[in-house]
């Protein structure tokens, strides 16, 4: 067995290796705890310098933040004053923009009220008087029209015609005169002089050939409207003197326009037009057989029951002839009928009434003959002046489709015009409905009469022959 000695030296050469190691790191242990303890005691002595500085400097610091704390919490404060004064400077902004709102309305309520009086000034001008307002109007009127104007000029212009109507006041308190032109009854256009008095204006031409009180309402031109040659020429002596007595119509003209459309009862009918025609022809027809059935009415002799009796007292006693002579003195149709009766009374009861009956169906037509064209032209003439009316409505609102309704009296005029038939109509029918049943109810009064007098006479035959059939 060999030994090797290359081992034991390998584990010499570690171990010294190893100790060199060993020693090497403890001298570097020495020397970094020697450095350690160095660096600590600088570190302790910089910490006290530190904290002597800190201590130095730890009030002023306080004081410093301290100080910065008021201030922050000074501005602070002056940031809610600010927003104070904001809120309350938006408040007061809100609080004027309602107040200025709440003055626009104001001022444009004010200028409309101003433009509702301009409208009612231009209304209520007479017409002659249009020829001194009428510019001035028509610009306060037409002034919002023109673009450009400030709302402050337009109510001074709209202010204008508020002095326009206060002076207007002052000169009708007083009474005017003014030249101008006027309208005279032929149509033609005539110079001259106005006088102005309250709400009435007279005219008089500068050649004396027209006077007279100027309509109110005729039309938006001054139209003469004249009287009698003495009134137009007092007229006319007020207005060239100022002074005199004149004709006064208060009502502007009205009654004395009234007075001068009064028309005469053909030219009411001729208003009508062609309905007028048949209405008038029923009227006429249903008054004639009216008075010729009153007549005819009124010309029948009904026998009375006092007749009756004397005549069966003659046919009491077999008195034929005696009895046809009461009875022909009387005359009329009831007469004929009993004479019949007398000829043929010895016939039995019921044969006698059916004999008598026979001649009143006869008679009953003849007495209401003509009646049933009154009552038809009841019913049928008003009809007739509702198609009239109707027609006539027709023809206005075609006026009103092509020309409009600018024009209110030309329509109005239209529609009184359309409504005569109408009235016509009524006008006929009630007569006619008032003479058909007073002429209805005296026909039927003279029939029962007369089936009376036959039933008298009937029942007073059957009475005479009872006892002759009782003895057989």
């Amino acid at each position: 067995m060999k030994f090797n000695l290359k081992i034991p030296f390998l584990f010499l050469h570690i171990a010294i290796t190893q100790i060199a190691y060993v020693s090497l790191f403890a001298e570097s242990l020495s020397n970094l705890s020697d450095s350690a303890e160095s660096r600590l005691e600088k570190a302790i002595d910089e910490l006290a310098e530190f904290r002597n500085t800190v201590a130095e400097q730890k009030i002023p610091i306080a004081t410093e933040v301290r100080e910065l704390s008021q201030q922050v919490e000074l501005k602070r404060s002056e940031q809610q004053l600010l927003q104070r004064r904001k809120d309350n400077s938006g408040l007061e902004i809100s609080s004027l923009e309602s107040q200025l709102t709440a003055r626009e309305d104001e001022i444009a309520y004010i200028s409309n009220l101003l433009l509702d009086y301009a409208n009612r000034l231009n209304a209520s001008v007479h017409p002659s008087e249009m020829q001194l307002y009428q510019d001035d109007l028509l610009a306060v009127l037409n002034a919002s029209e023109k673009g450009g104007v400030a709302t402050d000029d337009l109510i001074q212009i709209r202010l204008s015609a508020v002095k326009m109507g206060l002076e207007r006041i002052d000169k009708n308190a007083a009474g005017f005169s003014f030249p101008g032109e006027a309208i005279s009854a032929d149509g033609s256009v005539v110079e001259g002089k106005f006088a102005h008095l309250g709400p009435v204006s007279f005219f008089a031409s500068s050649d004396g050939s027209s006077a007279g009180l100027v309509e109110r309402g005729a039309s938006i031109e001054p139209r003469i409207l004249t009287f009698d040659p003495d009134s137009n020429m007092a007229i006319a002596n007020f207005v060239q003197a100022g002074e005199g007595e004149i004709p006064l119509d208060t009502s502007g003209g009205r009654a004395t326009a009234i007075s001068a459309t009064k028309e005469t009862l053909v030219e009411h009918i001729g208003k009508g037009g062609l309905w007028m025609y048949p209405i008038l022809s029923f009227a006429f027809l249903s008054l004639s057989i009216a008075a010729f059935k009153f007549l005819e009415l009124s010309k029948y002799k009904l026998l009375s029951p006092s007749i009756v009796y004397d005549v069966l007292e003659h046919l009491q006693k077999s008195d034929n002839a005696g009895a046809e002579r009461v009875v022909k003195s009387y005359g009329g149709t009831e007469s004929r009928i009993l004479l019949k009766g007398i000829k043929n009374h010895h016939l039995p009861k019921e044969l006698l009434e059916e004999i008598l009956f026979e001649d009143l169906l006869e008679e009953k037509p003849k007495l209401e003959r003509g009646l049933s064209f009154i009552s038809v032209t009841a019913a049928v003439a008003p009809l007739l002046g509702l198609l009239g009316t109707v027609t006539g409505m027709i023809n206005t609102f075609k006026l009103i489709t092509l020309f409009g309704t600018g024009d209110a009296k030309s329509l109005s005029s239209g529609i009184s015009e359309a409504l005569i038939t109408t009235e016509f109509g009524l006008v006929v029918a009630i007569p006619s409905l008032l003479l058909s049943a007073f002429l209805s109810r005296k026909a039927n009064s003279m029939i029962a009469k007369m089936e009376k007098t036959s039933v008298i006479f009937v029942n007073g035959v059957s009475l005479l022959e009872a006892p002759t059939n009782d003895n057989s």
